[in-house]
């Protein structure tokens, strides 16, 4: 019995100083051994005037790196790609109702404006269900995979009543549809935490970016599908379809989707309670109990908690940050339809909804450019630190590509400055084509044009916006779904806002003044990115002292 409970130690000890470097300062918070190195700030890596002790490097080929998760990597991609597909619903769901709303208006005998209220209540829920549904996800009692199939769960059973509600009950369609959203908005802030829970720090850049890709798209092509299914089968087939595909997801989780929370699983070596496990374990085979521990709770897991995320001065300007070009891509793609009929009057439904295709592709290329290239920039920082301790490019290079031990970090002095570096270039492309689109619009230049601008634009957005979340994982481990529903219920609720103004600007100033002043809007807040880089480092210092005595006081209280 002594070997394994000196085992169950060492691995505890192990995942509680994984997460004290994350909920802190990172690696470069732990002390230097030795002496040997001295660290002087330059960007994003540290500077060094020493070699690195001998000893030092023998207990690293004595005792290798252990890895992040134990699930082989077809097994980790396997898991992103079905959390990426439940995530799918969030978007889809709203989209796809938004071209049958005169024919609603018309079956219901209402105004397009008391539609227009259903459209409203899915956006305040889509903002604020995730804060109930996320800090359940986080909580160690619960889990993943049991928010997955209840939201999935919630969204099928909302779209049966809803294909089936009466025409005569339009108050049944307002509640119905705060129903929906509060089952579909909150698969893609969960889906955040999944990727925490088996992806290394230096991977999360490409799964989140992938993930993203379908709340990118799906604004696209939402409004084709929905467009097709209300013109052809009529406004209920748009529930059935959502019906139907959200059941045939769920009814796939429940059978292969395991779950993940670090909390109550580890890096996934340790069995969750038997409710809480997949009918069939596939995404589980060669992964064995070793007798480790579940990771320490980080944090208090209610939606109450998800409020006091808002305390935190960088959480609060990186939510911003990507709140703004959240909203002005709504802006854009809210006032297309009527941009491109002031161009081409001559335009159809459907032509319509094939425009929208633009934006997905601009989604696909941003997802597909930003992820990888956020991954091999964070090497690539945590490589030229090594050299500058005196490390061999050969194993500077070998360390840099393991990113899934207790060295994920060694090197990176500021997280912060290593994940928004390229900010700049992002905003400065996105602020461009932004205004270009506006003028070019008011000028109604060729369509290929505009479609040609907003490809560029979606693509650059989506950019920042795995930029940011990528950070936001990287600063609080372990509540990635809390912090994907604060995440959500600000740009959400930022984005209604804008909605619902952006045709008065217009009518206002003209389309080109409009896209202009959003442009600007895009540039004045890009100062709070350079804030958090200098000074994301010292607020994430002091959230950790903060949170160091509150434990100590809730250890006393314990007592």
């Amino acid at each position: 019995m002594a070997p394994a409970t000196e085992t169950t130690s060492n691995s505890t000890d192990r995942t509680m100083h994984e997460h004290e470097e994350m909920a802190g300062n990172g690696p470069l918070n732990s002390p230097l051994e030795d002496g040997q190195m001295s660290i002087i700030e330059i960007g994003a890596v540290v500077e060094t005037s020493e070699q690195p002790s001998e000893g030092r490097t023998a207990r690293s080929e004595e005792q290798p790196v252990a890895p992040y998760s134990a699930f082989k990597r077809w097994q980790i991609w396997v898991t992103v790609y079905l959390a990426a597909v439940a995530a799918l619903f969030s978007p889809l769901s709203s989209n796809t109702y938004l071209p049958a709303i005169p024919v609603i208006a018309v079956a219901f005998n209402e105004s397009i404006e008391a539609i227009n209220v259903t459209v409203t209540v899915y956006m305040i829920l889509q903002g604020i269900s995730p804060m109930v549904w996320g800090s359940m996800a986080d909580w160690n009692k619960c889990g993943r995979r049991p928010i997955y199939l209840s939201c999935l769960t919630l969204l099928c059973l909302s779209c049966v009543g809803l294909a089936l509600t009466p025409t005569s009950d339009y108050w049944l369609l307002v509640l119905l549809r705060c129903v929906q959203a509060a089952g579909s908005a909150s698969s893609a802030t969960i889906t955040t935490g999944t990727i925490m829970d088996v992806a290394a720090p230096a991977e999360r850049g490409t799964m989140l970016a992938m993930v993203s890709l379908g709340a990118l798209i799906a604004p696209c092509i939402g409004p084709v599908i929905g467009g097709l299914l209300a013109g052809n089968l009529g406004w209920r087939s748009i529930f059935w379809f959502l019906c139907i595909a959200s059941g045939v997801v769920a009814l796939v989780e429940a059978i292969f989707f395991p779950e993940t929370l670090r909390s109550i699983v580890g890096d996934g070596s340790v069995p969750p309670q038997r409710w809480n496990r997949p009918l069939i374990p596939v995404l589980l085979s060669n992964v064995k109990d070793e007798g480790k521990s579940p990771e320490p709770v980080m944090a208090d897991s209610n939606p109450i908690e998800v409020l006091k995320l808002f305390r935190n001065i960088d959480l609060c300007l990186i939510l911003w940050t990507n709140s703004v070009p959240y909203s002005v891509v709504y802006c854009l793609l809210t006032t297309m339809s009527p941009t491109f009929l002031a161009v081409d009057p001559s335009l159809t439904e459907i032509d319509l909804g094939l425009m929208f295709l633009s934006t997905g592709g601009g989604a696909i290329a941003g997802t597909l450019s930003a992820g990888k290239l956020i991954d091999w920039d964070f090497r690539n920082a945590k490589k030229r630190a090594l050299l500058k301790k005196g490390l061999r490019s050969e194993d500077a290079a070998e360390k840099a590509r393991n990113t899934r031990g207790a060295d994920r970090y060694e090197g990176i002095d500021s997280i912060e400055r290593t994940r928004l570096r390229l900010s700049p270039i992002y905003w400065g492309i996105f602020v461009v084509i932004v205004i270009g689109y506006g003028w070019a619009a008011n000028q109604k230049v060729n369509i290929a044009c505009m479609l040609v601008l907003q490809f560029i634009a979606m693509a650059q957005v989506t950019a920042i916006f795995t930029s940011n979340q990528t950070l936001l994982m990287d600063l609080f481990p372990g509540r990635g779904a809390s912090i994907s529903a604060s995440n959500n219920v600000a740009r959400c609720l930022i984005a209604a806002v804008m909605v619902s103004i952006v045709d008065y600007i217009i009518n206002g100033v003209g389309i080109g003044w409009t896209f202009t002043i959003l442009g600007g809007w895009c540039v004045i807040t890009y100062p709070l990115v350079m804030l958090e880089m200098a000074w994301g480092k010292t607020w994430r210092e002091r959230r950790r002292e903060r949170e160091r005595v509150e434990q100590e006081k809730r250890a006393q209280r314990a007592r």
